[in-house]
């Protein structure tokens, strides 16, 4: 999860028993754990319950729906990602080329 070398840990370590102490640390340690088991619980309840509400709302099919819609299928089989002109600089209508007029 964190990207921590051993000597960035040694360094906290060293810095908690100093200013915590090596009675307290412990106890220290304990309620850090417990802070980060309630910390993890919430962010999964909260991911749950908007997992929850895209289902309920439709939302996943809607963007499925716009993911299938950028996808072409190429002449292998396999699904590919479209690559789309904007509207502004694609033309509906292309004008037909003028051929010059001989005198």
């Amino acid at each position: 999860m964190f990207d921590f070398s051993f000597a960035e840990i040694a360094i906290v370590v060293v810095v908690a028993v100093l200013f915590i102490g090596p009675d307290e640390l412990p106890v220290v340690i304990r309620a850090v754990g417990k802070a980060m088991r309630t910390i993890r619980g919430l962010t999964r309840e909260m991911r749950e319950l908007m997992e929850e509400i895209t289902k309920e709302s439709g939302l996943n099919d809607v963007a499925k729906d716009l993911q299938e819609i950028t996808m072409i299928k190429g002449d292998d089989g396999k699904m590919y990602e479209a690559y789309m002109m904007p509207t502004s600089v694609a033309k509906k209508d292309p004008e037909p080329e003028k051929k010059p007029e001989l005198p």
